[in-house]
């Protein structure tokens, strides 16, 4: 998630926001769980994770990549699973249940210099009684998609950004 202006680790240097967020971080409902796809600064916001951490009502759940979970508790949040490709956690909240599963995606991950590929990265198939969806991340045509959809039956809709 990233409410912040830029995308990057300066508040006064890199790619700068071309329209505001949709909602503001005080609109947005409850938020029970922040699926994050990999570690770059355009899709994971030091700023916006602090806030989403700290909404009314409790933090929510962040479900990472493999190795990103230090990122977060580094960050004061604790409550965070790590997966790795093809990992699932099975979460319930209010008599709800969903089965999330990490895929792999065609991208990598780094936040500077020295940390190239040192986490995962990657995109989700979330299965619920009702409701079966699959976030890709940022990623561009591969052979993931034929596994996830072999591995995924049930999938419904998809929300894909092709890159």
């Amino acid at each position: 998630p990233v409410f912040s202006e830029r995308a990057s680790p300066f508040s006064f240097l890199g790619p700068k926001r071309m329209q505001p967020p949709g909602l503001a971080l005080a609109q947005l409902p409850f938020i029970d769980v922040v699926l994050i796809s990999h570690n770059h600064y355009d899709h994971l916001d030091d700023a916006s994770v602090r806030a989403l951490a700290r909404q009314p009502g409790g933090p929510p759940l962040f479900v990472v990549p493999l190795g990103l979970a230090p990122w977060m508790r580094r960050r004061g949040i604790d409550t965070v699973v790590e997966l790795d490709w093809w990992d699932t956690h099975r979460v319930v909240r209010g008599g709800a249940t969903a089965e999330i599963t990490l895929t792999p995606s065609q991208h990598w991950s780094g936040r500077g210099l020295h940390d190239r590929l040192a986490t995962l990265w990657g995109g989700y198939a979330v299965l619920a009684p009702d409701f079966h969806f699959f976030f890709a991340g940022d990623t561009g045509y591969s052979p993931d998609f034929r596994d996830i959809r072999a591995h995924s039956q049930r999938l419904q809709t998809s929300r894909n950004a092709l890159w």
